[in-house]
């Protein structure tokens, strides 16, 4: 497989660039955004992407991905009444915060937004109370050490409590529709991704006995980027994933929310040393 190429700027471009507009300041490439965005429709092709904007709310990467017909992950008021303001439906976010304020699901209302996650019963009842009706995903959590920031030490419902709260949901009146889970950032391999499908096909099945029909499956973001010593074969593993979800979730819909894969690799920031001094033999720049 050939090596994937990023933006990146070499010493003449940098130093032109100083030159030009001064510095600190930060080079974006709206082309390398919609590399990443086409290189996951085109490996997970039954995948609805979400972008996950707190990793990067530039107006313009808002724009370009609003133009290329991508939904958005949302964590806050604020950043649903940005889409707002750039003409993004509500029906194209997720509410993805799993702790959500009163503001953020009066905004969802607002704004139209009805689809969002949840860990914990008291959620639910603040979501059947601000947006009755919503289309709910539970966050199960899932154990991945290897992952260069594990959210599910703060993130995600136990296995054991899965049918319980879909069902308690269910009978709060929301859309009980299916299931969410991150595995983490800078996931390197598609084994934990592979163990998280094993765990959702399960509670698909509880869920299916016990008179529910989930139709939604989000498997989060956490697809690599580059970094010094870090080796992955980006291809494969989405390859993996997506013959996985082809396997085991037929004719269900299929969302992922990266944000740091979608822009992690297009913005180069330009810096410049503005003094040296000595402080206890140690040097500060």
């Amino acid at each position: 497989m050939k090596k994937e190429k990023y933006f990146r700027l070499n010493k003449e471009e940098t130093e032109a660039l100083a030159q030009e507009y001064g510095t600190p300041l930060l080079v974006l490439s709206l082309e390398q955004i919609e590399k990443n965005y086409r290189l996951l429709r085109t490996h997970l092709p039954r995948v609805k992407v979400f972008y996950a904007i707190k990793a990067n709310p530039h107006r313009r990467i808002l724009e370009l991905m609003r133009d290329l017909g991508s939904n958005f992950d949302v964590a806050s008021d604020g950043e649903i009444m940005e889409l707002s303001s750039l003409g993004v439906d509500g029906s194209r976010m997720i509410y993805a915060n799993p702790m959500k304020t009163v503001n953020g699901l009066r905004a969802c209302r607002n704004a139209g937004v009805g689809k969002m996650t949840f860990d914990s019963a008291g959620e639910i009842d603040k979501m059947a109370r601000e947006c009755p009706g919503a289309t709910v995903l539970l966050r199960i959590r899932i154990d991945n050490s290897s992952a260069h920031v594990d959210l599910n030490k703060k993130f995600g419902a136990a296995r054991e409590q899965a049918l319980e709260l879909l069902l308690k949901a269910r009978d709060a009146g929301l859309d009980a529709a299916g299931i969410a889970f991150h595995v983490g950032s800078q996931t390197t391999s598609a084994d934990p991704y592979l163990y998280a499908l094993d765990i959702a096909r399960e509670i698909f099945e509880e869920a299916a006995a016990a008179g529910m029909q989930l139709r939604i499956m989000d498997i989060g973001g956490g697809f690599p980027i580059p970094e010094p010593k870090v080796r992955f074969n980006l291809q494969e593993m989405l390859n993996q994933i997506n013959a996985r979800l082809d396997e085991d979730f037929p004719g269900v819909e299929i969302w992922a929310e990266p944000g740091r894969f979608i822009c992690g690799t297009a913005v180069n920031l330009i810096t410049s040393v503005t003094g040296v001094t000595w402080r206890a033999a140690v040097v500060f720049p």
